[in-house]
């Protein structure tokens, strides 16, 4: 797969887990009563973090790095630390109550984007494999 389909993907992946995860606590919070409003930019944020997020998995194509531990451990780091920064900057949190939530959610996206993924992986290689097999039949 090349980069920028898997950059492309990962970004796709984190928006789409980010819109998931807050649009169900929103209205988890709507049933509760309490209201919550996203200023006019969320959605352009939501969308700058999936892009910037997707970024370091190119760590994980990089040769030097040798413990795949490392890498994954070095992706979490950076992760979330622009997560932190993006929060911060557009105003997602504005106490340590919020920024928790922000952190349950980015450990749900995590998760999220990794099963999906390998979902898309799993099915990607499957089609290859299929593929092979009809011209290993036709020779």
């Amino acid at each position: 797969m090349s980069k920028f389909k898997m950059l492309f993907l990962q970004t796709s992946f984190i928006s789409l887990g980010i819109f998931l995860a807050v649009g169900t606590a929103q209205t988890v919070l709507h049933f509760f009563g309490n209201a919550y409003a996203t200023e006019w930019y969320f959605l352009l944020s939501v969308i700058f973090a999936g892009v910037l997020c997707s970024l370091p998995s190119l760590i994980l194509y990089n040769e030097k790095i040798k413990p795949f531990f490392i890498k994954i451990l070095l992706h979490f780091t950076l992760v979330f630390a622009a997560v932190s920064l993006l929060g911060w900057l557009f105003k997602w949190y504005t106490g340590f109550t919020d920024y928790a939530f922000v952190i349950l959610i980015f450990i749900f996206v995590y998760v999220f984007v990794w099963v999906m993924a390998k979902w898309f992986y799993i099915k990607e290689d499957k089609e290859i494999n299929t593929a092979l097999d009809s011209i290993r039949d036709e020779e």
